[in-house]
């Protein structure tokens, strides 16, 4: 049951990339319409190739994300979707990306969020100086983190009188709110150069 204490993770890279290219694939369709219209082709043809490159960045940028609600997670990765109950929850870790462990041994890893990568290596670290100032800057939605707070929030379920279910799985299914639209901008595509 998703609640209104639901947040969702996603990282900033992901989303600033993904509705520059969206915008700018809006702005090249109009501006090769307009082009096409000018010399009699068909305006739309561009419309159509252009959606496709906007369904994969819906897919890949701007749709994966990390749900974490009073009693589960939810990842939304590119083609499935796994919700783990609380119940059904295990742990949650991070080697290469957020990866949440359940019930029945089997590991999940999250497209959305990536583990935290140095731009630079470290070197010469004043440990009192980060220790510090550590708290006066934003965490980011690394794997880290929102695995720390997958952590906090099954301990607070727990203490709230949460039960586990031993032996019990995540729910895995086909992600259709990514597939349904790269579908249909197929469809458009293939329909648009059908009659361009």
């Amino acid at each position: 049951m998703a609640t209104s204490q639901t947040q969702t993770y996603r990282t900033m890279p992901a989303r600033v990339i993904g509705w520059v290219i969206v915008i700018a694939l809006a702005a090249l369709a109009a501006v090769i319409g307009k082009m096409e219209a000018d010399v009699g082709n068909n305006p739309l043809s561009p419309l159509g190739i252009m959606s496709v490159v906007a369904a994969v960045v819906w897919v890949v940028l701007l749709r994966p994300s990390v749900r974490l609600g009073e009693d589960r997670v939810e990842l939304r990765n590119l083609v499935t979707d796994v919700v783990v109950p609380f119940s059904r929850l295990k742990s949650a870790g991070h080697e290469w990306a957020l990866e949440v462990f359940d019930n029945a041994g089997s590991k999940y890893s999250s497209w959305a969020i990536p583990v935290r990568r140095e731009l630079r290596p470290r070197r010469d670290v004043d440990s009192y100086a980060e220790a510090t100032t550590r708290g006066k800057t934003a965490e980011g939605n690394n794997a880290e983190v929102v695995a720390g707070r997958v952590e906090q929030a099954l301990q607070r379920w727990k203490l709230e009188g949460g039960r586990s279910e031993p032996g019990e799985g995540a729910h895995r299914t086909w992600a259709w709110t990514a597939i349904v639209p790269f579908l249909a901008s197929i469809v458009l595509a293939g329909v648009t150069l059908a009659f361009g």
